[in-house]
């Protein structure tokens, strides 16, 4: 059965630099699909655009990339966005058999102990840990709580996963320079950013007189 993937993030805005990072983590992990997971109210952070036009830009953006799709429930959850609630209601929703893939950033793997019951998460998914090809994950540098999941859960071949969750994996990615600080603050300083993002996102940014 093909694995599923689910890219969480605020896409603040999305940028080609999140489709470069997509299509490499639908390679390097075998997936069926990767669902863009665009973030709600995330409580670790406030995005600067409301959910609706941080949805509206993704979808935009991925119109035509039959492999990738969104999963709007987390714009449309009232209150906080916590990362075990939504892998319930998928893993409810795709089965119990389907290899479910969640990507994190390597940021996001050494805060893990911060999360809402981060101890779930690997009953209901695999986690991918997304590195720049220079970076990797120093056990010596991992609190003994992350340390211990790594060595109990870790898997260097996430192509031939096939149980529906448990597992973790670190994924070298290559990262473009492009972020979307980067965008947003080009932006403010009424620098073109045309070349950065898909043009039906340039649009919709001008249009709506976005992170201005």
């Amino acid at each position: 059965m093909k694995a599923q993937g689910y890219f969480g993030g605020t896409f603040d805005p999305i940028h080609n630099g999140h489709l470069s990072v997509a299509q490499q983590l639908i390679d390097k992990l075998a997936l069926e699909t990767l669902w863009f997971l665009p973030a709600g109210s995330p409580w670790q952070r406030t995005p600067q655009a409301d959910a609706q036009h941080r949805l509206a830009m993704v979808k935009l953006a991925l119109s035509n990339y039959p492999y990738f799709k969104v999963d709007e429930r987390e714009v449309h959850r009232q209150g906080l966005t916590y990362t075990i609630d939504t892998l319930k209601e998928i893993r409810a929703e795709q089965g119990g058999s389907v290899p479910l893939w969640f990507v994190i950033g390597a940021d996001s793997f050494l805060n893990l102990t911060t999360w809402h019951n981060w101890q779930e998460l690997l009953n209901y998914c695999h986690l991918a840990v997304a590195c720049r090809p220079d970076y990797s994950v120093n056990e010596d540098k991992l609190s003994p709580q992350l340390r211990s999941l790594l060595i109990k859960h870790y898997d260097s071949d996430p192509q031939n996963v096939n149980d529906p969750a448990g597992k973790l994996s670190i994924i070298n990615i290559e990262e473009s320079p492009i972020s979307a600080t980067a965008v947003r603050h080009c932006l403010q300083q009424h620098k073109d950013i045309q070349s950065v993002v898909p043009n039906s996102v340039y649009h919709y940014i001008h249009q709506h007189h976005l992170y201005q």
